[in-house]
């Protein structure tokens, strides 16, 4: 959903920023795979932080409560009593999904049948893909997983355009 530069006119220049945000990755990708995730786990996600009426109040809060000092200072103000200083003060920490772990483990299967058709087709020399992939699969460090994943993709996509 795309929204007018009218709408964000009054907002603070902060709050334009979380309004594309909002509009954009957050409600386009993570509210939509979180909910395609849920469902088909079976389970029920809530979302307290999108809040319709918290989310007006916040993007109407002047720059300079937001950003003072530190991210998210109206959080972290509006939850001090109930959070430790060592959930306040750690450093920011990223999220990535374990594809290494998952293509060494879950995906296992699936990603030794895609090499093993790929290795039979006259595209690689079938004997380096194989020492190529058994390196990954025994812990080379050199050998990210997403190389591999992109050898398994070019095999899934040759298989279903019939190459």
């Amino acid at each position: 959903m795309l929204f007018l530069a009218n709408e964000t006119a009054h907002l603070p220049l902060f709050s334009k920023y979380g309004m594309a945000e909002l509009k954009g990755y957050t409600q386009n990708v993570l509210l939509k795979d979180s909910d395609n995730m849920a469902m088909a786990n079976s389970l029920e996600i809530r979302s307290p932080f999108f809040d319709h009426e918290l989310v007006s109040y916040v993007l109407s809060v002047g720059d300079q409560m937001k950003y003072p000092h530190t991210p998210k200072k109206l959080l972290v103000d509006a939850l001090h009593p109930m959070l430790p200083s060592e959930i306040v003060d750690r450093k920011k920490m990223g999220f990535s999904f374990p594809w290494d772990s998952w293509m060494r483990k879950e995906l296992k299967p699936f990603v030794d049948h895609s090499i093993e058709n790929l290795a039979k087709r006259d595209i690689f020399d079938s004997r380096h893909l194989g020492h190529y992939y058994n390196s990954f699969v025994n812990g080379n460090p050199n050998i990210l997983w997403s190389k591999i994943w992109l050898l398994v993709t070019l095999e899934v996509w040759l298989k279903n355009n019939k190459f």
